[in-house]
């Protein structure tokens, strides 16, 4: 067994028998990963206290390639984001995040920029931040960092440009122009304010992001067309999506 050291944010923990815990991790060098954590509930204070769903850790432990579970030797207390544990609704969304970032990857895929992601998001949410724009934020740039981006600078159909006014198919994938609207008769028509408001976050640093000036019309087509598009391409519902305000 090799031992091994990262940072960690904590998506799941599991009870195990009496005195031992099982975690969902991910890692911001290895990943996502699953780990058994020995007698924690028992004696805490061995291992730097109990792991709290969303806080950043760093962890010790025993890669074992042959087995679903990690042995997680050390794992001592960071981040705990403390002012989203106070807050519901910053927890409804926090829960949501790390939801999302489940679902996007798999074990031992590691991608330092969905942790750099979540870190940020979580942080922001901590400050006086609009949570429904961080959640747009992360969803957007979740999309663009695990490999689902929409296509949206040219049709997804006929890869012409887009001059006019397109709809958006989430089965699809991405824009269509007016000539391929029948390829998807439940394409929704698009504001070009909301493409742009798509491109702008994906391309620009993280504060100028969080500093974007969104209209309510703009806002609410991003959530219509980001749910839509992540319910079909995850193929599943998110569950903590129902708590967002």
């Amino acid at each position: 067994m090799t031992i091994q050291k990262s940072e960690a944010i904590v998506l799941k923990t599991w009870s195990f028998r009496e005195t031992s815990l099982i975690v969902n991790l991910f890692t911001k060098d290895f990943g996502k990963i699953g780990g058994l954590i020995k007698g924690i509930r028992q004696a805490p204070q061995r291992y730097g206290g109990l792991p709290l769903v969303f806080s950043r850790s760093s962890i010790v432990f025993y890669e074992r390639p042959k087995r679903d579970l990690n042995l997680v030797t050390q794992c001592d207390a960071g981040e705990q984001f403390l002012p989203i544990r106070r807050d519901l609704e910053k927890t409804n969304y926090a829960n949501y995040f790390l939801e999302l970032l489940d679902a996007v990857t798999f074990d031992y895929d590691k991608n330092e920029g969905l942790f750099e992601l979540t870190v940020d998001s979580l942080k922001a949410l901590c400050l006086e931040q609009e949570s429904w724009r961080i959640a747009r934020i992360f969803e957007i740039r979740l999309l663009n960092l695990s490999g689902f981006k929409p296509r949206l600078d040219s049709c997804v159909n006929c890869q012409r440009r887009i001059t006019a006014e397109g709809r958006f198919s989430s089965i699809l994938g991405g824009i269509l122009c007016p000539r391929c609207f029948a390829c998807d008769s439940r394409a929704k028509a698009t504001l070009r304010g909301t493409l742009a408001s798509i491109d702008y976050i994906e391309k620009s640093s993280w504060q100028k992001a969080l500093h974007l000036k969104i209209a309510p019309d703009i806002a609410s087509e991003l959530v219509t067309i980001l749910t839509s598009f992540l319910d079909i391409h995850l193929d599943k519902r998110i569950k903590s999506r129902k708590f967002l305000i």
